[in-house]
């Protein structure tokens, strides 16, 4: 009998950080529960900011196969000793209060001489290193995930090189329709790169995944014939188990938001109301506080600081271990969940919601209600979602979470964990690849 062996190959992986590395992960290592044989291939040397060390510990076990990485804003750091590291880190996309001509021109760098990414130079050594233990190994399934989408690169030319070898290509995020890409100053003949190299890998994929229904139409009507599934995010069952709602704290409101703060997603009307209802609310002022963890942009930072109501409410954590995270969530009084101003928040459903739910805490979401997660808080009573523009409404549910008006149907929350829990979205992950293998 074959061996049910699946290469995946993905940019972020223990000791990485941050969200970018958790869907593959948990994946790995409950594919590998279910007799499926993981093979991880990652770069040895990845450029990311965000580390997380206990992670590696969850995926012990696994193989791992390592290949060096040229990353050119590395080379870049080097020349300009590490002047602009903190502003190249993140995508190039942290905002801040005045740009320079030179931080215009590595913006322009990123999105226009790097297409589709930075990580582009590591396609072609993958590729001859990977085509050789494929057929060394007898792999007949692959996976890739992006972004990077350059991942998805390696897995196009392997799929031309080995025809016979089944190619799952997973999208994290949109790809030619991704909002980072227009804030990259991207020209119009290379967002056509973009659009082309798209609907080279979706045509040649053997399945197509991504995390919600409506992304999974976008990228159903840019390729004739592919065959797109969803697989959403969600969350490890352990978390499930352990994480049940603590009593709240009497003695502080504790409003809390976890991930990237910048200006794409600033909830401006939040920060006036909560400035009102301190102004308006001797107690509410009294027992305020802002718990921010991960990265917040110098221009937010900034403008809390300056605020006479906010500067000594709000605590700014930085980046915060998957379990420290967690520990947060039980702090806080109300969770706070922002999607981007932009299209592409019609498709996203974020795995920060799933963390938050088995919480078991009240959920403010801001962002466009018409969309993916906009459908969930109006089937479910787990929380409030308004527009970034929606004064009144957020500073009246705010109010009713604080005078204790208002808490989420536990119940209906636990629906939705059971529906999203990683052994379900693995279940489901696991049938569609042996569809494959079997072929």
């Amino acid at each position: 009998m074959r061996n049910k062996r699946v290469l995946i190959i993905t940019y972020y992986w223990p000791p990485s950080g941050g969200v970018g590395v958790q869907r593959w992960m948990h994946f790995a290592v409950n594919l590998k529960k279910l007799g499926w044989e993981p093979v991880i291939y990652t770069p040895s040397n990845p450029q990311f900011d965000i580390k997380d060390e206990s992670l590696s510990n969850f995926v012990r076990g696994l193989e791992v196969v390592k290949q060096e990485i040229w990353e050119p804003f590395n080379f870049f750091h080097q020349l300009t000793r590490n002047k602009n590291k903190e502003d190249v880190k993140q995508g190039l996309v942290l905002e801040k209060t005045s740009k320079s001509w030179k931080d215009d021109l590595i913006i322009w760098i990123r999105g226009n001489l790097f297409v589709p990414d930075p990580r582009k130079f590591w396609v072609k050594k993958s590729v001859r290193f990977l085509e050789q233990m494929v057929k060394e190994r007898n792999i007949d399934l692959m996976i890739t995930t992006g972004p990077p989408h350059s991942m998805h690169l390696i897995g196009l030319k392997l799929k031309c090189r080995i025809p016979a070898l089944k190619w799952v290509s997973d999208f994290r995020d949109p790809w030619s329709d991704w909002d980072v890409i227009l804030k990259l100053k991207t020209s119009r003949t290379n967002r056509s790169r973009h659009q082309s190299m798209e609907r080279q890998v979706l045509g040649a994929s053997d399945l197509v995944l991504t995390v919600s229904k409506r992304l999974a139409t976008s990228l159903s009507s840019k390729a004739e014939g592919v065959n797109v599934q969803v697989l959403s995010n969600g969350i490890s069952d352990e978390r499930i188990v352990s994480d049940k709602a603590n009593p709240l704290n009497q003695d502080r409101f504790i409003v809390g938001y976890f991930g990237m703060l910048n200006e794409i997603r600033n909830p401006e009307m939040l920060w006036k109301q909560l400035e009102a209802l301190c102004e308006s609310n001797r107690l509410f002022n009294q027992k305020l506080e802002i718990r921010l963890g991960g990265i917040v942009s110098q221009s937010i930072q900034e403008r809390l600081e300056s605020s006479p109501q906010l500067h000594d409410k709000v605590v700014f954590l930085g980046y915060l271990s998957h379990d420290e995270v967690f520990e947060e969530y039980h702090k806080a009084s109300l969770l706070l969940l922002l999607l981007n101003k932009s299209d592409n928040a019609q498709w996203i459903l974020p795995m920060k919601f799933f963390e938050y739910l088995s919480a078991g805490k009240p959920i403010l979401s801001i962002g466009q209600v018409d969309s993916e997660l906009g459908e969930i808080f109006q089937e479910y009573e787990v929380g409030k979602m308004y527009d970034f523009e929606d004064y009144d409404p957020i500073g009246t549910f705010i109010l009713s979470n604080f005078e204790k008006n208002y808490s989420p149907d536990r119940k209906q929350m636990s629906e939705l964990l059971d529906r999203y829990s990683r052994s379900r979205q693995t279940d489901k992950l696991s049938s569609l690849l042996n569809d494959l293998w079997k072929k």
